[in-house]
């Protein structure tokens, strides 16, 4: 039993002595220099429209498939990106979920 006792503890005393040389020699590591950050962001504007989509700037919701709510739509948009306007409902283009109607106040 006493051989059982001083076998854990040989365990235990390596195992703390193992990650006490990790914390060490982590800690003694010279720091990682940070990258230097970007002066403007980099925004991805579209080449082209696609087939149903609409003006950004146009809020006039003339030219816009109406749904069954009532209400006035504006536009339809995927939540994923929603700086992207479209007449129709449907699939988004983008991330294969259903477009989103954004309605007129």
């Amino acid at each position: 039993m006493k051989t059982t006792y001083l076998i854990l503890a040989a365990l235990l005393v390596t195992v703390a002595a193992c990650s006490e040389q990790e914390n060490t020699e982590t800690a003694s590591q010279a720091p990682i220099a940070e990258m230097p950050a970007m002066e403007q962001p980099i925004e991805a504007k579209p080449t082209a429209m696609l087939p149903n989509e609409i003006n950004a700037s146009d809020m006039s919701g003339d030219n816009v498939e109406q749904d069954a709510s009532g209400k006035k739509v504006l536009y339809w948009y995927d939540p994923m990106l929603p700086d992207r306007h479209f007449s129709k409902s449907g699939l988004s283009p983008f991330m294969d979920m259903k477009l989103a109607p954004k309605y007129a106040e």
